[in-house]
Order: structure tokens, then C-alpha cells, then sequence
């Protein structure tokens, strides 16, 4: 199946263009050393395309193969007590809704283990994840009894003890190919009452707040709720809801096993075409709107986000983000790396009392009040702008 021809989702051929970015790093949450292997960092092409049957938008130019990730590659959100507290919730939640007291969870793609600690926190008895990025690494998330990481990519046949529920949490939208990983999970349930919830980013949220930034080579794959549930159906299971959360950032999707719809389409794909038909032009509009404030600012200014918002802004920019002299990140691994591309350091909130920036610009409004208090906390007057919803 080619992704420049053919739906990832459906097999769909009726393809719309989206969006055009050039020139992205091939893995943006990478960090480097220092600056020269930052600027030498891998680069690559980015060409959304929506199917127009089922909605789901996909960068047609991505290269499987030059997905390598190395040591550097760092993308947790649980050091903002906004995403602590949208975690807690979660964990609470499915605990109580799948009744997972007493009983053991699965995690595809766990990272390093904090939600499979929430999940064992808040009764859960057991929870086990697969990810391969965990090889020789040291979590503090496994030292709850019953907390255990698997450092390999998740295989149904890893499955053949008892279980109670799977969670896969962005991992989907890294998939050129994702039916294979849905398909091999419902073979794993087989005829088991087994519940499933799946997050990813949501796609319908970057189109409607024309969130270019969300744009990068990582993600292949741009989750809308159609597609979302044209996918499961698909695949073998009955959505119990798909809905947003985390302001709408992500989509969130809880299922149970069913019968396989292998020609389901979702009736609601029509939706996404005005807001995807949209995008490119006011985000174009956007991109030139910052290059013009920054090519005109008297000063420095810094970037509070080194995810993958932060890092895809500040390459966006082209020449005019000669103004920027730092990213900053509450995330204390990664202090003292670099972005590619741009190359600029990573540095401790802390460290803007040094830096003294003009302007602070936020990559992610959901911060927005714990940065502006934590900044007004170091005494600085810094003017503080939102790049983005």
C-alpha cells in the first residue's frame, strides 16, 4: 500500500491536499549534544493528504526508514502539573469504568512507565508495558510493586497470559501502517470481554486552531474522530465513546471487542473537509505573521516549550528566528541539549532570570498560567505572547 496513493485507514484513493511544510526535522523531540549535531540533524518533507472518504490525514512524503531513534529522544509531558493532573484523572477513570481493581493492564508504547504507576496507584493489581525506546534506561515508575516494562515492541503473542484491558497512548499517529497493530490486538482478545483505550493526538483541534506546530515528520498520521472509528470498526471493535480531551488536544477512544466491519465508514468524515480545506492558508497567514514580529523585535526572545510545538516553530521560522537565544523546558532531561535544526539550548525556567529575554513565547496555550506565574515569580517584566492554541 502507498501512503502518496492509498488511505492507511480505509484503502481509500480519494485523496485532498492539506498542508505543505518543508525542511522539518525528522524526529523534532531528538535532542542533541550541542549545536553542530543539532544543525545536522536529518531533515525531511511534510505533505498532508486527507481521505476523503473516512477523514483520516496522513504526510503522504514520510520514510519509514529514517525513523531512527537514538539517545536524546525525549518526549514526556508529566513534569506540567496540568498534564499530572489530566494523568491522575485518566488513570481514576478507567480504573473505575473498565473495573480494573484487583486486575492486570496492558500498555502498547508506555514510555517510561508513569501511567502504568497511576494505573497500579489507583488499584489496579498489576500493569505491564511494551516499549523498545526503555532498553538500558532507569525509570522511577517501576519501583511501585507490580509496575513492570517490557523494553521490545508489543507482539499479540506476548499476550498469552491473563488480562484485563490494553491502553495504547500516541503511538498510532507514529504508524504508517496502523490496521496491522489494531488487527493484531483484537486477535490477542480473541473472545475475551476485553476493554481498550487508544489517545492520540487530535487532528480535528490542530485544524480548528490552526495549529501548524502540531505538523511534524514523527507523525505520520493525523487522528480524526471519523477516522478514529472508521479504523476500530474496522478492526473488530464497538467505540463506546470517541471524545476530546486535554482542551480538545487529544481524542480519546474507549472500545470493546466486536464483530469486524471491514467496509464501515464513518458518516461523519464530511466535517473535517472546511476545516481542513482552511488550515493551509490561515496557517501560512500565521507562520508569516510571527516571522514579521520577530524580524521587527529589538531584543531576544525564547520559546517556553522544547517539544515538539517549540522545535517546529522555531525551524518554521526560517531566518527570522535569529532573535531566539534559547528553548525553555520544565523537564529537567533536557537541560543542556539542543534542538535540531535550529539548534538552540534547552535551559531551566530558572535559567530565564540570566537570560532576561524581551519576549517569552508559548508554544502551548494549555500552559499558559503555570508559565506566566512561574515567570512573574523570577521578577522579570518579559512581554509574554502565545504562539499558539
Amino acid at each position: 500500500m502507498s501512503l502518496k496513493t492509498t488511505c492507511p485507514v480505509c484503502g481509500g484513493t480519494d485523496l485532498r491536499g492539506v498542508f505543505i511544510l518543508g525542511n522539518v526535522p525528522v524526529i523534532c523531540n531528538q535532542l542533541w549534544p550541542n549545536a553542530e549535531t543539532a544543525r545536522a540533524a536529518p531533515a525531511g518533507d511534510v505533505d498532508l493528504m486527507r481521505c476523503g472518504a473516512c477523514a483520516m490525514i496522513w504526510n503522504t512524503a514520510f520514510e519509514p526508514d529514517r525513523m531512527v531513534y537514538a539517545p536524546g529522544y525525549e518526549n514526556a509531558l508529566h513534569f506540567s502539573p496540568k498534564f499530572q493532573a489530566f494523568a491522575e484523572d485518566l488513570a481514576k477513570g478507567l480504573v473505575e469504568r473498565f473495573g480494573l481493581k484487583g486486575r492486570h493492564v496492558v500498555e502498547i508504547g508506555c514510555g517510561d512507565g508513569h501511567m502504568l504507576d497511576l494505573l497500579v496507584k489507583h488499584g489496579a493489581a498489576t500493569a505491564t508495558g511494551f516499549d523498545p525506546s526503555m532498553e538500558g534506561k532507569e525509570t522511577p515508575f517501576t519501583a511501585r510493586d507490580g509496575v513492570e516494562i517490557v523494553p521490545e515492541y508489543f507482539r499479540s503473542d506476548q499476550l498469552n497470559r491473563s488480562f484485563d484491558a490494553i491502553l495504547c497512548r500516541h503511538v498510532l499517529e507514529h504508524l504508517d501502517a496502523p490496521m496491522p497493530l489494531l488487527h493484531d490486538i483484537r486477535r490477542a482478545i480473541g473472545d475475551r470481554d476485553v476493554p481498550v483505550y487508544f489517545e492520540v493526538p487530535n487532528a480535528g483541534w490542530m485544524l480548528r486552531a490552526v495549529s501548524m506546530w502540531d505538523v511534524i515528520y514523527e507523525h505520520v498520521g493525523y487522528w480524526t474522530a471519523a477516522s478514529m472509528e472508521t479504523a476500530f470498526r474496522r478492526a473488530g471493535f464497538e467505540p463506546a465513546s470517541v471524545r476530546e480531551g486535554y482542551d480538545g488536544q487529544f481524542l480519546m477512544l474507549e472500545a470493546a471487542p466486536a464483530a469486524p466491519d471491514p467496509a464501515w465508514v464513518s458518516p461523519d468524515a464530511t466535517e473535517v473537509a472546511a476545516d481542513a480545506d482552511a488550515f493551509a492558508k490561515e496557517a501560512n497567514g500565521l507562520l508569516e505573521k510571527w516571522r514579521n514580529r520577530l524580524g521587527q523585535l529589538d531584543g531576544t526572545a525564547v520559546i517556553w516549550g522544547a517539544g515538539s510545538k517549540g522545535i517546529t516553530f522555531a525551524n518554521a521560522l526560517g531566518q527570522a528566528a535569529e532573535p531566539l537565544v534559547a528553548l525553555v523546558d520544565l523537564n529537567p532531561r533536557k537541560h543542556g541539549l539542543h534542538a535540531p535544526g535550529v539548534a538552540l539550548a534547552v535551559v531551566a525556567p530558572d535559567a530565564l532570570a540570566k537570560v532576561r529575554p524581551d519576549l517569552l513565547l508559548i508554544s502551548n496555550a494549555l500552559y499558559e498560567a503555570e508559565i506566566t506565574a512561574h515567570v512573574r515569580g523570577l521578577a522579570l517584566d518579559t512581554e509574554i505572547a502565545v504562539v499558539a492554541g
